[in-house]
């Protein structure tokens, strides 16, 4: 029997009726306890599709009776597709409100109920984003987080999703499954698993065929996983090794060609690989053919090629084989000539991990039998070969993940010491004004239970970079400014510039002297204006984060990497560490990661959008000029986008008249 399909227990109709109608004829004073009572009965009914397709029917008595009032689910137009599986997943009342929430959603599709704030068409392309970013849900995989989750939650998630997708079929979203795939390999993450499992879902549960482009581009990444080469399909990896030990060299360097080819196009390394190049780990010749050397690459093997060869041998493995594709890129950035990295590898693989970061490491890759300091210095080559890559997962360390980047691509001697430090002693100092922070001594981070879905050098810098963080911040947090005016340049080093601003006023918590800010951040970052000069380092600023509708969701910190005219438009790339850099901030507002020439891991928008959403940034005192030079008419676009989207959240304190 459909695990789904089990009745409703006898007396929760009308139980349900009972508590539906006390809670509408509640006062506010006993509203709490009635609603208590409310969700208990819907907790019941959340259990089989019957029970399901019962609350659908009734989805609109419950908006109206004000289930939502005053909770995170009130407004659907400010709910985010990406952030409903890990509230489903949370168990108890949160679980049964999100649950009813996405049915509510489900409605407005469908016109059954109306929204004001929120079409039918995006109530609709609200599921389709939902379902695409919740497949390990829709199609369970047996991963540890879904084994983890009590049998009640699972089992209400597996109907929710059954009711869902037998209205919002998956088969029509291939499309955007091939593009979610598209995209988020165009970013090139260290952390590869998502996408994986989603091809993965793609081979196992949809049919695919030769006769539309969905598919052809669905099957282009199927086979990039799982047949690389012809060859490499006929066999699993541990056949395929036996193959490559009987097999003639013209056979080996056709599959060091094809699977680099697969590589490099799609940015993923799989076991295939990791068999491949510990086959050729000794022949220089074969082991660039392997990684799909440039010429810069190319060079760089054959200065150090006795040491990649060690380097592959001791920690690419099959568990390791994403970092294939990092040590293609680090060989291409020429880092081992650079001898602080080199040397810090060395020194990383024969660390002595502290029993605390190796059970940390050992978390964060479940079913992986290394050694830890091997899957540590193989995840250092993902880190430093694709610094744009570095994510925050689910953890609230956007400081920390922006911070590992920047110092992977201008400082890689430095971070591979601080990795070092940490995996040994299970701590990091760091100076702040003459004075030693040591994270041992800290209690409070932003992180309570970190979310170990990062790479291994996450894994052992966040924990200690979230509280360093924190703690600078505090000390700072009694002056009559923006703490990180003082922070930023203590916790990233001297890239940052010496100038800083914000528009943000911590004491009142209102806005300030909003022209004055955009025309700064104008003066000294738009070509325009600032003659031509694009940035040095990239420079760390805050953001406003808001919904695809624009309303202000929190604060967040992005890096700015460059400033670029790019089909006749002026458009700012940015590292943005929350790994997805395509969240549409408002209706006609979405950072792109391909098409407008992002690199790889880089988003962008046009100049003035992402000017609306900046609070604080860093700029050269020695850009700044005459702040009327900008033109009237930009600012007053930026200005409209700010505060008819994020600044309706706050009181403005702009003087009655600017004075330039």
């Amino acid at each position: 029997m459909d695990k789904g399909s089990k009745p409703i227990p006898k007396g929760v109709k009308q139980k349900f009726r009972e508590t539906l109608n006390n809670f509408k004829e509640a006062t506010p004073l006993l509203a709490v306890n009635h609603k208590k009572k409310l969700l208990s009965s819907l907790d019941l009914l959340t259990d089989s599709k019957e029970g399901i397709q019962f609350l659908y029917d009734h989805t609109g008595e419950l908006v109206d009776a004000g289930l939502f009032r005053d909770t995170m689910w009130d407004d659907p137009a400010r709910l985010v597709p990406s952030l409903v599986g890990g509230t489903l997943k949370a168990g108890g009342q949160s679980t049964i409100v999100e649950i009813v929430s996405e049915l509510r959603i489900l409605a407005i599709a469908n016109g059954t109920i109306t929204h004001k704030k929120f079409s039918a068409g995006k109530a609709r392309t609200f599921l389709e984003e939902t379902i695409v970013s919740n497949l390990d849900l829709i199609f369970p995989s047996g991963s540890e987080e879904i084994r983890s989750l009590d049998e009640d939650t699972r089992r209400k998630i597996d109907v929710l999703f059954q009711f869902l997708t037998d209205q919002i079929s998956v088969d029509k979203i291939k499309g955007r499954l091939a593009k979610e795939i598209e995209l988020i390999c165009a970013q090139r993450p260290v952390v590869t698993d998502r996408v994986l499992k989603i091809i993965k879902t793609v081979k196992n549960k949809i049919q695919l065929t030769s006769d539309n482009d969905d598919d052809r581009r669905l099957k282009y990444y199927v086979n990039a996983v799982y047949t690389p080469s012809k060859k490499a399909g006929e066999f699993s990896p541990h056949e395929y090794k036996a193959y490559l030990d009987h097999a003639k060299r013209n056979e080996i360097v056709k599959e060091c060609e094809e699977l680099a080819d697969r590589m490099h196009d799609t940015g993923l390394s799989v076991d295939y690989h990791a068999v491949l190049l510990r086959h050729v780990a000794n022949e220089g010749a074969l082991v660039k053919l392997a990684l799909g050397l440039d010429n810069v690459g190319k060079a760089e093997l054959d200065k150090h090629k006795k040491f990649v060869s060690e380097l592959i041998l001791k920690v690419i493995h099959t568990d390791t084989a994403r970092s294939c594709y990092g040590l293609a890129k680090l060989l291409e950035r020429s880092l081992l000539s650079h001898q602080p990295v080199k040397s810090g590898l060395q020194r990383i693989m024969g660390v002595e991990l502290h029993e605390d970061v190796a059970a940390n490491i050992r978390k964060s890759r479940p079913g992986n039998s290394l050694d830890p300091k091997h899957i540590l210095a193989a995840e250092c080559l993902g880190i430093l070969g694709q610094p744009l890559g570095v994510g925050q997962g689910w953890n609230p360390t956007c400081q920390s993940a922006r911070g590992i980047s920047l110092w992977s691509s201008h400082a890689p001697g430095k971070l591979l010491r601080m990795v070092e430090s940490a995996a040994k002693s299970n701590s990091l100092w760091m100076r702040f004004e003459g004075n030693v922070i040591k994270s041992e001594e800290l209690v409070l981070g932003l992180v309570k239970e970190l979310d170990y879905n990062l790479d291994a050098v996450s894994v052992v810098l966040v924990p200690h970079l979230d509280k360093i963080y924190n703690e600078m911040m505090r000390r700072a947090s009694s002056r009559a400014d923006d703490p990180h005016k003082w922070v930023n340049p203590a916790m990233y080093g001297h890239w940052i510039p010496t100038g800083f601003i914000s528009t943000y006023d911590y004491l009142t918590n209102s806005i300030k002297d909003y022209e004055k800010f955009i025309r700064t951040f104008y003066i000294t970052h738009h070509p325009q204006y600032n003659g031509g000069n694009d940035l040095a380092y990239p420079n760390p600023v805050g953001i406003f984060l808001t919904s695809s509708t624009g309303k202000l969701i929190g604060f967040h910190a992005v890096s700015i990497l460059r400033v670029r005219k790019v089909k006749g438009q002026v458009r700012v790339y940015i590292l943005n560490p929350n790994n997805e850099g395509r969240q549409r901030w408002q209706d006609n507002m979405r950072p792109t990661v391909a098409g407008n020439g992002e690199r790889a891991g880089e988003s962008s928008l046009p100049f003035y959008q992402f000017a609306s959403r900046l609070y604080a940034f860093h700029f050269n005192q020695s850009d700044l000029d005459d702040l009327g030079k900008v033109d009237e008419e930009e600012i007053g676009k930026v200005t409209e986008l700010a505060k008819t989207s994020w600044g309706e959240s706050y009181q403005w304190m702009e003087p009655a008249g600017f004075v330039i």
